[in-house]
């Protein structure tokens, strides 16, 4: 898209959230741009079923809404006329766009809560496993409620409460600091979703497991990714002793030779009415 494409879509009267926390998550996922890769199978694996809930819209513009290091833009350009990657971390948009050269996306830097763009301007949204970070998920969904044209659809995933919990608990073996992040429970989620407006279409919990020959592997992982900066966990390095401590409290999970880690992913698609 040129400049004279965009600017009916652009919604000149929204301002950038500056919150501290918002731009330290920015931070920390853009940090972790270039290695988020190696550590998203999870990612993958969520954003490929929920494509498959996404609504096609071949004449329409479809919004990523957080799109990451633009894993899923070109089967979302498949799926419609244009598609608009948005995030809130720069260095992700940048690797996104080196990655999709081939694919015609708006690269848009914005906040799902005061989305950068014109009412009724998309026909779908996309939005897998970042709608968790927000700070007001009925906020957020809202501006994708005024963005979308009516009948639009947003597919979502998000993550509930009990994500991790296995870490937790090890965790919990070594101090009583947080080192794991909260999520929202499903009550909760419902509540919002009972007062956005919005047409519940389609709903399911879906718990998925990823397996690590050692805490440390999914530890890693958690860093590529980004998430592990997100936690309010103690400063500095972890010593020898702490990380034996968690290493002890993880091992009663293991199973068939392999330590679980459980995220609670929650598929959701609603209607604009």
């Amino acid at each position: 898209m040129n400049k004279h494409q965009t600017d009916h879509l652009v919604n000149h009267y929204g301002a950038q959230s500056t919150d501290i926390n918002k731009q330290s998550i920015a931070e920390s996922f853009g940090a972790s741009a270039s290695s988020y890769d190696s550590g998203a199978a999870l990612q993958r694996s969520v954003g490929n079923k929920l494509l498959e809930l996404t609504k096609a819209c071949d004449k329409g513009i479809l919004l990523d809404l957080g799109t990451g290091p633009g894993y899923f833009t070109s089967a979302l350009s498949d799926r419609s006329q244009q598609v608009i990657g948005l995030d809130i971390a720069t260095p992700m948009l940048q690797f996104a766009q080196a990655r999709n050269q081939q694919i015609d996306c708006w690269w848009l830097a914005g906040d799902a809560e005061n989305l950068p763009l014109a009412n009724e301007c998309v026909s779908g949204v996309f939005s897998s496993l970042m709608l968790q970070w927000t700070h007001d998920l009925a906020q957020a969904l809202a501006e994708s409620q005024r963005v979308l044209q009516v009948t639009g659809q947003i597919a979502f995933t998000t993550l509930l409460n009990g994500t991790l919990s296995e870490l937790a608990s090890a965790w919990s073996r070594v101090d009583q600091h947080q080192h794991v992040n909260s999520f929202m429970d499903l009550g909760q989620i419902e509540q919002i979703i009972n007062h956005s407006g919005f047409k519940l279409c389609h709903m399911e919990l879906k718990p998925q497991v990823v397996w690590y020959d050692s805490v440390v592997g999914l530890m890693k992982d958690l860093k590529a990714i980004g998430a592990s900066q997100t936690a309010h966990a103690q400063r500095g390095l972890m010593g020898k002793s702490q990380l034996q401590a968690l290493k002890q409290g993880y091992e009663p999970y293991r199973c068939n030779g392999k330590l679980p880690a459980t995220y609670q992913v929650l598929y959701v698609v609603l209607e604009k009415i």
